[in-house]
């Protein structure tokens, strides 16, 4: 994973798509993402081919983490400490295992010990 900077969340993809002027700073570095956020993007039951097309399209660029023993024991504790939604405690966790900054703006991140989070100001 040499030069990945950060774990986007999901919401970092929905901004990337909108173009949306608050993440388009970081839109130059390179992007690890979970495989939740594959299944939350491409799950919504409006989406068209286009779409979809688009989607698959950005992540490509990107790097996908899979699903790991490690991060299903470290999101299972990470939801009992602190009773996230499970797809944040997955996330939270991949970020965690990688050892890389998640880059959100969902404030409840930052207050998940144990990973470095930069929350984007919305």
């Amino acid at each position: 994973m040499s030069g990945i900077k950060y774990l986007a969340d999901t919401n970092c993809f929905i901004y990337l798509l909108d173009a949306d002027p608050l993440i388009l700073p970081f839109a130059t570095e390179s992007w690890a993402y979970s495989y939740i956020t594959e299944i939350e993007l491409l799950s919504k039951k409006t989406i068209t081919a286009p779409e979809e097309e688009v989607i698959k399209a950005m992540l490509s660029t990107c790097f996908k983490i899979e699903h790991t023993q490690a991060i299903s024991d470290l999101a299972i504790l990470i939801r009992r400490k602190h009773s996230v939604k499970l797809p944040d405690a997955i996330i939270a966790a991949s970020a965690q295992v990688i050892n890389l900054p998640l880059i959100t703006a969902d404030k409840n991140f930052g207050k998940i010990e144990g990973i470095s989070c930069l929350v984007l100001d919305v």
